[in-house]
């Protein structure tokens, strides 16, 4: 089973690095969709040259609850877990600090998948970046066992934020109004 999720994962970061490497012809900073087999079903990765901070999510409306540690997480430079309000819903999001964009692409792309989406990897025993991993879990009345919380993630600027959502699609729709909030603090 690991290996069935490997390929997939490996051939999504090679698209995602041409994609973000603008080889197509794209101009920077425009908004690439990735459709992989494994994770999320959208990815949003969002070239931008701003290094964002804490003070840059709390002053977009969120409330920083807690930081981890970030060992385990390969050039990761902090850890932290926010919580805002989505349409009246209190959303949770797990933020990965980088040094730069490329950076938390190509350190950080791999983690990403395995934290979010629908096959993310909740079980201690398998996942890498155990760090935080109870906040990644949820319990699904339905169902009584650990589910996922985060549907999906995206890249933008320096960072990657895990976003809840009960699917991917909710959690495409949390990350895109968490990157219009940053968009709007203006940096």
């Amino acid at each position: 089973m690991r290996l069935k999720t490997t390929v997939p994962s490996i051939a999504v970061l090679l698209w995602v690095a041409l994609a973000c490497g603008n080889t197509d012809g794209a101009p920077a900073g425009e908004e690439v969709d990735v459709i992989g087999g494994t994770g999320p079903a959208m990815q949003l990765v969002k070239e931008s040259n701003r290094i964002f901070g804490v003070v840059d999510f709390e002053d977009a409306g969120l409330k920083h609850s807690k930081d981890y540690k970030t060992g385990g997480l390969p050039d990761a430079t902090g850890v932290s877990l926010f919580f805002w309000q989505v349409n009246g819903t209190p959303v949770q999001y797990e933020v990965r600090f980088y040094a730069s964009h490329d950076e938390a692409v190509s350190s950080g792309m791999s983690y990403a998948i395995e934290g979010a989406g629908p096959e993310a990897i909740i079980d201690p025993d398998i996942a890498r970046y155990t760090e935080g991993l109870r906040d990644r879990r949820t319990i699904v009345h339905t169902r009584g066992s650990p589910t996922p919380r985060y549907g999906d993630f995206v890249i933008y600027g320096n960072v990657i934020a895990l976003c809840e959502g009960r699917d991917a699609a909710q959690g495409a729709e949390r990350c895109a109004s968490l990157v219009d909030a940053l968009d709007g603090t203006g940096g």
